[in-house]
């Protein structure tokens, strides 16, 4: 992620870009930005901001989807976070080689950029 994504106001610039790039029409759009405000309101709800891109990259453009991982980051919000931003190493089971970790570390990455900034 690049130096300045863990700030809160990049990161709602980041998912008002993805919201709009995804959601063209405004009314669902904006049911969308809600369902995903309804994460981070209880305590163990932690990086909100980081969580929501983390759903709506694993929901894409579909409502349902939102709402069901919305309802999976409730439960544990790491595993939303493995699942978007760390897919190939999230289903590794066996530690890799030092080399093929490096290239699923620089693939995650890259995977993730390239979605948050619509490459």
């Amino acid at each position: 992620m690049e130096k300045n994504a863990g700030t809160e106001a990049t990161m709602k610039a980041l998912l008002e870009s993805r919201l709009a790039a995804m959601f063209p029409d405004e009314f669902i759009r904006r049911r969308v930005h809600k369902v995903l405000q309804g994460y981070g309101r209880g305590v163990h709800e932690h990086e909100p901001g980081r969580v929501r891109l983390a759903i709506l990259k694993l929901a894409g453009a579909e409502l349902r989807s939102v709402e069901k991982y919305s309802g999976y980051a409730r439960d544990d919000y790491r595993t939303i976070l493995a699942w978007a931003e760390y897919p190939r190493q999230a289903q590794q089971w066996v530690a890799p080689e030092a080399a093929e970790k490096q290239k699923m570390i620089e693939a995650d990455l890259a995977e993730y950029e390239g979605w948050l900034h619509d490459n």
